[in-house]
Formats: C-alpha cells, structure tokens, sequence
C-alpha cells in the first residue's frame, strides 16, 4: 500500500517565558552543582503544570550533593519528599542520588533499608555500593554488583570502594585483580589500569610509564604484569610495533599472557584496519578476552571471508553475546559456505523475523524479502484517552516545551514500563497526533507481537522531501531512513557536536554547501528550517554517492564519518566485498551501528512507498577496493 503524506513534524519550540527561561536556569544550575545560580534562578522561575516537583527536587540534589549539609536534616528532606510520590520518576531520581550519598557516608542500614525501592536499576555505582553493603555484613556481592564492577569502564569511587572491599574481605585475590586488569587493557582505561595495579603492589611512576609510555617502559625490561599492561597499551596505537615487542618479551610471559596479548594486537590492528589482524588472530585463538576482542576478531575473519576462523572466533563470545543477530547471521553464512546448510538454515531461521538488519538479511538468504507486518487494528479512542490522561506523558510534553528533551525522554520512557502491546500503539499513535515523532517512532518499535509500521517509520512532509529528493536524484525512501536514524524526525535537533536539524548538518559543512549553492547571508540556525535543512541535506548527500561511487553504503558511513574517513575504509580491503560485511567491519562503533540502521530503514520505507517487498541485499550492493585518494567534500 502507498504511505500517506504521514505525521507531522513538530516545529522548533516557541520563545520561552522569563518564568519558564529561569527554570531552565535552575535546572542546568542544578546538574552543574552550582547553588548560587540555582538560588537565583529559582527564585524567578514559573513551573508549568506537572513539574513544579522539579524544582524542590534539583534543590535536594544540590543539598545531596554538599558533603557539609546536615545529613540528618537532608534524610528527613528526602524522605518527605519521597513519601507522596513514591513510584514517580521524580522520586526514584532523587532516590538514586540519595542512595548515593548514603553509601558515600557509610550510612549502611539506611542504604539498604532503600535500596529495594529503587525502581529504575540504571546506575552501575549504586549497585557497586549495594554489593559493598552486602560484603561488608558478610554476604556475596550479588551478580548485580560484579557486573556493574565488570561494566564500568573507568572506576570510579563507588566501584573502586567495591573493589578494595572484596580485597579486604578475601572475596578477591590476586588472580582475580589481574583478570580486571587484563579488563581494563581491553576496555583501554588507564584509569582502572592504574587502580588495579596500585592493588596489586606497583608504584604510581612504573604504572604510569607502563600506561602512558608503553615504549620507554619495555625497553626498562619491566616484569610480566607490567609488560602486559605495556604492551597491551602500546597495541592500540601501534599494533605492528606491539607485536615485534611482543615476539620479543615471550620468553618473560606465560603462555595465557601472550595469547592474551595476541588477541590485544590483532583486535586492535582490526579497528585500525590493518592487513595483519587475520594473521595475528590466528596466535589468538586460545586467549583468555571479552567479547569486545572477540567482535574485534571475528571481523578479521570476516574481511577475509575466512569462515572456518569466523567459525572458531564465535566460539569463544559468551552464549549470551553469540545470540547476538549479527553473529548469528554471519556464523550462519559461514557455515553455509563450509557446506552445512541444514545448520545454517536453522540459524537464519532463528532471527528471520526480527526487524532489524540481520532479520532482514537472514529473511532474505531463505527466499524472503522485507516487507511490511500486518498492521495491527488503529488504537480506538478509548485506547487512546489513556496516553492523553497519564500525567507522567504530559509531564513529557512539558519538558520538550522547554526545550529540555532528555529530561522529557526520562519521564516518556518512565511511563512505557509494562505496557502491553496495544498500550504502546495507542501510546505512540498520541505522540504523533502531538507532533513528538521521535518519540512516536521510539514507542512503536517496543511492539512484540502486534505492529504498526506506519508508526514506526513515519514520513512526514512527503511533498517538500519528494521535491528535494528528486532534484538530486535520491530516492526518498534512503533520504528518510537517513533522517530517521539522523534526527528521528525533531525539527530543531541538535548533537553534541553542534550538527543541527533534520539531516544533522555541521554549520561548517552548512556554511560550504551555502557557498556551492549560492546562497547569501547563510547563518548556521537556519539549518532548523524545513526547506533550508532538506535543500542542503539532499544537495550533500548527492554530493557524497557521487564522490563515493554511487554505492548507499559508502555513502551512509561517509555521511556520518565523513568521506574521506569511507575513502580510507574502502582503501584497505583485500578484494571486493558484500556490502554487508563492509558495513560490519565499519571501525567506528557509531558508524557501523549508523549505516546498518540507515539501510535497514531505506528498505522498509521502500517497501511502504512502494507497496512492493524490498532486497536489502540490493540496497548494500558490493564495494570494490579503491586507491584512497582525497575528497574535496567537507
């Protein structure tokens, strides 16, 4: 069936009040724990309706936050303001700092008296200090506390608390330091390298030469812990020197230490792309690593369409990360070409219905093409009177009013926990007719088993995309999947990096396409135009498939990494490739994650266009090798 012009687009937030600019003051006053603007601010700021428990809450957590505050009086604060509103989201923010500050201040029995309240269960240093508190009345840490000490990348003091507390119960060892030390190689933190080898006895000087002057370090002939910090450090940066040094050091290393620092070496030669990361992922295969390392190597594998090594690879990922689609998928294409299709079958048939990149492509390596689920029946309007009632969704459009969409997001999402399937729909069917399309999109792909996909990849301005696409000879249906994972559809969008509006132009690249296509008194703000955004946006992405050959997925990954970036890419692979495996060995986790979402998009939005199923496979294409040579786009 042929998609509708769609939704529409909300269109940037009006001018604020001076009340409501101030409680945007008092709020970023806040989260900086600067307490005399927040006075200040404060004292002049009008809460709209649903937040005015905001603001008491940034107080409290400016009192939270001030080691020198009387802890008794902010406990009573805090348990006053918890009281009414116990499950709100509001509270349970307050409750997560709360419990912070309790653990800091060893205020144990008060800790874990409201530990169990804690609804969101999203802060790794809570369950750090939760796990400390068990340790400490002489019970286990817990899973939650291990694989919070496990996920944080740089320790910090809640963590590190954890830590020195199993050393002190004799719950940790050293052969359990040295395993989050070889962790922290892998996860490349000097921080926690420079934690956990201070526990296991080295001085800050060697550690820190070890860290940060790999090199000079080696050549002091240090012994096998810090060569193993050395060395795995001096791979990130230069993998073929770490392995010559490596070769070197081997005979002062156990045989877990070297493999150990073979899979270092080969897992980074493979984010730098470097020709030798087969060959050292075959000195790999007995390492002692994370999944992290063995994604690194099973890419390896996979640029040199090495099956049986793609095959041994996976082996070696956690269960729960070989259920991963991507390893699936490609474990799959391995052992098809290794002649087992009855295996490899039944593993396509395994994610075949995920709508994702890898459902879409395993569908297609068993005959089926991407096309559109059933539509689930419209949400009625005694379905849809619930969304439009619940106070915490309004709260939500509030904040989005104010020009605060993260705080916004936390309340919608909050709000989402437990909904059946037909709560969703009506959910997001509401954000649409509100004009919050991000969050109308972001609801509706929560959906399990009934779906609306005319939710899920909404197409907003059809005429004014249509007619911009098709003066650049784009098909719209990539433009919007661009846009979709660019922007999500939010008019005045802007990333941390200063990329603006619907197709997230950089102000520079809008300053050279303003220059190219003549336009005069160009100032970067008005890239949150519609037309302006959409004009440039297409002239660039033109701009981009011609410098790129016409190929989507090199002009995807150069869209979003640049295309000089995509250039260099193509320059390093052995021979012609499938564009899904250069998709996958992409370096860039956000680049990678990028063009896979982009395609996967261009095919269902080709599909709703259409009315016709859609070959992803199609879409990728394959890339050729090329000499990298300069682009002129920015």
């Amino acid at each position: 069936m042929a998609m509708p012009n769609g939704w529409a687009a909300a269109a940037p937030a009006a001018k604020l009040t001076p009340g409501a600019e101030a409680l945007v003051q008092a709020r970023n006053a806040a989260a900086a724990l600067d307490k005399e603007r927040f006075a200040a601010a404060a004292a002049r700021a009008v809460a709209p309706p649903g937040l005015e428990p905001y603001l008491a809450y940034w107080r409290l957590q400016l009192a939270l936050a001030d080691d020198e505050s009387d802890s008794a009086r902010v406990n009573e604060q805090v348990s006053a303001f918890l009281k009414p509103r116990p499950t709100a989201l509001v509270a349970d923010l307050l409750r997560r700092d709360w419990l912070l500050r309790l653990g800091k201040h060893g205020e144990w029995p008060a800790f874990e008296a409201e530990f169990p309240a804690w609804i969101l269960r999203d802060d790794p240093r809570v369950f750090c200090l939760a796990g400390k508190a068990r340790v400490l009345r002489g019970a286990a840490a817990g899973d939650d506390a291990l694989g919070a000490l496990n996920q944080v990348r740089d320790l910090d003091e809640n963590c590190e608390a954890l830590l020195v507390t199993l050393l002190n119960a004799g719950v940790y060892g050293p052969g359990e330091l040295r395993q989050r030390l070889r962790l922290a190689i892998e996860q490349n933190s000097a921080t926690t390298i420079g934690i956990v080898a201070g526990l296991l006895g080295y001085e800050p000087p060697e550690i820190y030469a070890a860290t940060m002057k790999p090199e000079r370090a080696l050549a002091q002939d240090p012994d096998a812990t810090l060569t193993v910090i050395a060395l795995g450090r001096l791979a990130r940066s230069k993998p073929d020197v770490a392995a010559q040094q490596l070769e070197a050091a081997s005979p002062r290393l156990s045989a877990g230490e070297r493999d150990f620092l073979w899979s270092q070496v080969a897992a980074a030669a493979m984010r730098r792309l470097d020709p030798g990361a087969r060959e050292w992922t075959l000195r790999a295969l007995n390492a002692d690593a994370g999944d992290e390392t063995w994604e690194a190597l099973t890419r390896a594998a996979l640029r040199d369409q090495d099956w049986p090594l793609l095959i041994a690879t996976t082996d070696r990922m956690s269960a729960a990360n070989r259920r991963e689609p991507a390893w699936v998928y490609w474990r799959a294409r391995a052992l098809r070409a290794m002649g087992l299709t009855g295996q490899s079958e039944v593993q396509f048939r395994s994610i075949a219905e995920e709508f994702d990149f890898y459902g879409q492509l395993a569908a297609e390596e068993l005959g089926e093409l991407t096309r559109l689920p059933a539509r689930s029946s419209p949400a009625t309007p005694s379905e849809l009177a619930v969304p439009a009632a619940n106070p915490g969704l309004a709260r939500a459009l509030r904040f989005y009013e104010l020009g605060l969409r993260s705080d916004g997001n936390k309340e919608w999402n909050y709000q989402l926990r437990g909904m059946s399937d037909r709560q969703l729909l009506a959910a997001a069917t509401w954000a649409c007719q509100q004009s919050v399309l991000d969050r109308c999109v972001n609801t509706a792909i929560r959906t399990r088993h009934e779906h609306d996909f005319s939710l899920r990849f909404v197409a907003p301005f059809r005429a004014q995309l249509a007619s911009a696409a098709a003066e650049r000879d784009l098909d719209p249906a990539w433009v919007y999947g661009l846009i979709r994972q660019e922007s999500r559809f939010i008019m005045d969008a802007s990333s941390g990096a200063g990329a603006k509006g619907l197709m997230q132009i950089m102000p520079a690249t809008g300053r050279w396409i303003a220059r190219k296509l003549g336009v005069a008194k160009f100032h970067p703000d008005q890239l949150n135009e519609l037309p302006l955004n959409l004009r440039f946006g297409t002239f660039y992405l033109s701009k981009v498939l011609a410098d790129l050959d016409g190929s989507p997925v090199l002009a995807s990954a150069g869209y979003n990494a640049g295309p000089n970036r995509a250039r260099k890419w193509r320059a390093t692979l052995p021979g012609r490739v499938e564009g899904a495996i250069f998709a996958e060995i992409i370096p860039f986790n956000e680049t990678r994650n990028y063009v896979k979402k982009v395609l996967s998009n261009t095919a269902y939005y080709a599909a709703q266009f259409s009315g016709q199923p859609q070959s992803l496979r199609k879409w990728l294409g394959n890339i050729e090798p090329a000499v990298d040579a300069p682009s002129e786009l920015p």
